[in-house]
């Protein structure tokens, strides 16, 4: 029997309502590209290679189940003649041309939006006063450990060794995160741990919460207004460009289509 989670399963719905919403639903014609079908209603190859691509951790026996169970869903409610008020109406409306737009520009734009290493660089470069720390930061190693024992053990070894295999080896065989923190964003006990003014505060801990030791390790404090680096922003900085040339796309698009249809604004309804 298939499962899958409710997150995994609002991971899709947007997709399946959009394959449904355009049309790619359709009538048995070769079963060999039928994957599933829910009372002559039937889910292709094709649309089944759409929405494994667009979300690749996903078993594939989910997207199937979770198309069925919308399927499934969606002819009970027709069935019944389930009532749309004029507000849901408009709604499901405006969501079908949405829709239709973003495929219809997602086609368009396909292959020729790309956006290179050296553009993020650049970009990064000529706006760095636009990228800065709100709040007060740590650049930290965090252990856990269920015996506080061999959490002051290993604090001993942090201590003395700051490379080589020793340390290493803590990493490969301890459970231990590694990277930035933001004050605020932890634990309240934690927090305080971290970012407590001390003479010495390499390292800190361990400190027991609910049943387990954390140590901390901090490597770096990350002052307010302190630069953020590339690695932080580079998907915002991806994301930032990649609208930009969407932007130009359409329109440029607009452009095209404005030549060729004949648009007519009559003036005299305008007050």
């Amino acid at each position: 029997m298939l499962h899958f989670t409710a997150t995994m399963y609002s991971k899709i719905t947007f997709l399946f309502a959009a394959i449904f919403l355009l049309g790619c639903l359709q009538k048995k014609n070769n079963t060999v590209d039928v994957v599933a079908s829910v009372n002559n209603v039937f889910f292709s190859k094709t649309m089944l290679k759409n929405v494994v691509a667009a979300n690749p951790n996903i078993h594939t026996n989910e997207h199937i189940n979770a198309w069925i169970n919308d399927e499934l869903l969606y002819q009970a409610a027709t069935a019944m003649g389930v009532p749309l008020d004029s507000k849901l109406k408009d709604t499901i409306k405006k969501t079908s041309r949405s829709l239709t737009i973003k495929t219809y520009m997602d086609l368009l734009s396909h292959g020729s939006l790309k956006i290179t290493n050296q553009e993020i660089k650049e970009y990064y470069n000529k706006n760095k006063e636009q990228f800065f720390r709100h709040k007060l930061a740590a650049r930290i190693n965090h252990f856990i450990f269920s015996d506080k024992k061999e959490a002051t053990k290993i604090k001993a070894v942090l201590a003395k060794h700051k490379y080589g295999t020793r340390r290493d080896e803590l990493f490969i065989n301890h459970r231990v995160f590694s990277g930035i923190v933001t004050k605020g964003g932890l634990n309240e006990a934690l927090d305080k741990l971290i970012f407590t003014k001390r003479k010495k505060k390499n390292i800190v801990g361990p400190l027991d919460l609910k049943n387990k030791f954390h140590l901390i390790e901090i490597l770096e404090t990350l002052q307010k207004g302190s630069a953020l680096g590339i690695d932080l922003v580079y998907d915002e900085i991806y994301q930032r460009l990649i609208n930009k040339k969407l932007a130009s796309k359409k329109e440029e698009i607009l452009d095209s289509l404005r030549n060729d249809a004949e648009i007519i604004i009559n003036n005299k309804t305008i007050k």
